[in-house]
């Protein structure tokens, strides 16, 4: 078992994979904890996340993508899988999913990030739902090597057979990650 940790972690390192943070973030609408790449490097960038909604709501992401440069700024595509239960009679659903992150740093402010964050899978892309799309947008800051905070608003929805929107999540959250 160890060897296959040891394997992964040279595929990443070698992938251009450089920090990773485990984390948790949440809000009035909602808890979620995370195991993700560092996300202002260039290179392969991976996340898995999970989050507890209201309603008893429920959704597993798990998203792979590289990051590019342009000066300053990060460009992140990515695509990923996800399975959730957001709505209220828990039908399970599950699909695939396309995003786009982008970073920018604040110029007079040190290792502090503004971030947009958008996911979206349409009605080919899953099971058992019309549309789920996320949106998260804030500020990222690490002051320490090994600490990331970060705050800002988080979106949640899906559209149901009845092209109805459920919103799970729909709130200003605050996180923190431990970085090695």
């Amino acid at each position: 078992m160890k060897s296959q940790y040891f394997a992964m972690g040279l595929l990443l390192a070698s992938a251009g994979v450089i920090a990773q943070e485990i984390g948790v973030k949440g809000g009035s609408d909602f808890f979620a904890a995370a195991i993700n790449s560092q996300k202002t490097a260039p290179g392969l960038q991976y996340g898995i996340e999970y989050v507890n909604a209201k309603h008893q709501s429920e959704l597993v992401d798990a998203n792979l993508g590289y990051g590019v440069a342009m000066g300053a700024l990060r460009i992140i595509p990515r695509v990923g899988v996800f399975w959730a239960e957001l709505n209220d009679d828990k039908s399970s659903s599950f699909g695939a999913n396309a995003g786009i992150r982008a970073m920018a740093p604040l110029p007079q402010a040190n290792h502090t990030w503004l971030y947009l964050d958008f996911s979206m899978s349409p009605n080919v892309g899953n099971y058992n739902l019309e549309h789920l799309h996320q949106f998260e947008a804030g500020i990222y800051y690490q002051p320490a090597h090994w600490l990331t905070l970060s705050s800002g608003y988080r979106y949640l929805g899906s559209g149901l057979s009845s092209n109805t929107t459920h919103r799970s999540v729909d709130g200003l959250f605050l996180g923190a990650a431990w970085r090695f």
